[in-house]
């Protein structure tokens, strides 16, 4: 009589561990999925954020061949500007009164370029300095994306 009843015993407990050990396959099977839609989630974004940097690039990569355009086409005005002082130069060695005023003129002259040199410089600065603000604006408008909103659900599956 007591080995039927032993055997009852382990029955009964075999058949309780294998019934939690269901419950927690099934709640370990149902977080598998909700991680697997997470993932797919995040695969979605990354693609469209990696888009949207190759984007960026692009756009920077022709802003700097732009500006390096200018730069160059700005050099060959500069060598033209040194050609016509050394032309002035010539001139005004003949007539000192008229190389006073072909004096101020050139230094005048070079005022002006520095002054656009500077507002080139400036320029540029300012565009770097947006390129970087709005980087860092996408970055943090795609952080608030990406991070996942907390829910209240409460799981009592294994209560």
């Amino acid at each position: 009589m007591i080995w039927q009843i032993s055997v009852a015993c382990i029955a009964v407990a075999f058949i309780a561990l294998v019934g939690y050990a269901i419950a927690a396959l099934q709640t370990a099977r149902a977080s598998m999925k909700q991680m697997n839609q997470t993932l797919e989630r995040m695969e979605l974004k990354l693609e469209d954020m990696s888009s949207q940097t190759v984007k960026v690039m692009q756009a920077a990569q022709q802003v700097t061949e732009d500006v390096h355009g200018k730069m160059k086409s700005l050099d060959s005005l500069f060598q033209s500007i040194g050609q016509v002082g050394e032309s002035v130069a010539q001139v005004t060695s003949s007539v000192k009164q008229v190389s006073a005023t072909v004096s101020q003129s050139v230094r005048k002259a070079g005022q002006s370029v520095e002054t656009r040199q500077t507002r080139v410089s400036d320029a540029i600065e300012w565009a770097a300095w947006g390129v970087q603000v709005w980087q860092k604006w996408q970055q943090r408008k795609q952080d608030k994306t990406i991070q996942p909103k907390p829910t209240m659900e409460r799981d009592d599956s294994h209560v």
